[in-house]
């Protein structure tokens, strides 16, 4: 079976080939794709030689969706037809071993070999769900996955910092978990949509000390969660003006190298610190349930 692939060739180079694809086993299912989403952030490190685990060249993307054409004998729950999205698929050398990802491919050999902790995964996705949205709620579970991390009450005041995708899901799980939350972007069309979809407050930042632009909407002890989206060492640096006494602090970026952590400003106000990874599909299947629900829009 062949299929054309989005191949990143080389640093800063992606081109698309068509390449042979494995033979399928009983454990398989063919899949037709039918939308793969980007994930921006990860994508971009990959292509630019700062992701150390991935080598070129390499095939990229972690969210697909598509339609199951063929079942092996010994995968069950899913049944030709069903339209479902799918965290990786199986490839041969040289990409096999290079990276990962492995989703931006037209038709794809979707393994069912699931931890039940770590990708990949498969799940089925319902019908109000249209492709591109069931594509990104690959990276609203990764947010639904880092917020399950840490608890969540209706009396909590949470700072959502930098508004992607990923950040903006986390606006709107923390809201369907009853909390209040202010988004702080520097891009002001990512805050207005912040703001559209239901958080309390949205703030487009100036570069400065965050904690002074949040006046108003945040106390000047600070917020019962910081979710950081951002990985900017300089975000990083002012979590502690940013969290009260016995505050909770995600992050639920990707922080390449070294990043700078002001571990003494920190001590005096003795937050619990989540570090997220990835998604889940326990976590996908809660994003898709908010999404039914209206409650998760990831269309705008």
């Amino acid at each position: 079976m062949k299929a054309t692939a989005i191949v990143f060739e080389a640093d800063r180079k992606a081109i698309l080939e068509d390449i042979e694809m494995p033979s399928p086993t009983d454990t398989d299912l063919i899949v037709r794709a039918t939308m793969t989403g980007v994930s921006v952030g990860t994508e971009r490190w990959a292509l630019t030689s700062q992701r150390p685990e991935m080598k070129y060249p390499n095939i990229p993307g972690y969210l697909g969706v598509g339609i199951v054409e063929e079942v092996g004998s010994s995968f069950e729950g899913i049944n030709v037809g069903d339209r479902i999205f799918y965290f990786a698929c199986r490839l041969l050398e040289p990409y096999a071993s290079n990276s990962w990802m492995s989703t931006h491919v037209s038709r794809a050999v979707v393994p069912n070999r699931s931890p039940a902790d770590w990708p990949p995964y498969v799940c089925k996705v319902p019908d109000p769900i249209d492709d591109a949205s069931a594509a990104m709620a690959g990276l609203a579970s990764v947010s639904a996955r880092g917020i399950d991390m840490i608890k969540v009450t209706s009396a909590d005041l949470a700072i959502v910092l930098g508004l992607g995708v990923i950040g903006q899901s986390a606006v709107q799980i923390l809201r369907a978990k009853g909390a209040r939350v202010v988004a702080a972007d520097m891009l002001a069309d990512r805050v207005d949509k912040a703001v559209a979809a239901g958080c309390e407050a949205g703030v487009v930042l100036d570069g400065g000390p965050i904690l002074p632009q949040l006046k108003g909407h945040v106390p000047d002890d600070g917020a019962d969660i910081v979710v950081d989206t951002t990985s900017v060492a300089a975000v990083v640096q002012q979590f502690a003006d940013l969290v009260r006494m016995g505050g909770q602090i995600l992050l639920q970026a990707y922080y390449p190298g070294l990043t700078p952590f002001n571990v003494d400003a920190l001590h005096a106000k003795r937050p619990s610190i989540q570090v997220a990874c990835a998604q889940s599909r326990e976590a996908h299947e809660y994003a898709q349930r908010l999404m039914c629900a209206g409650m998760l829009k990831l269309a705008p």
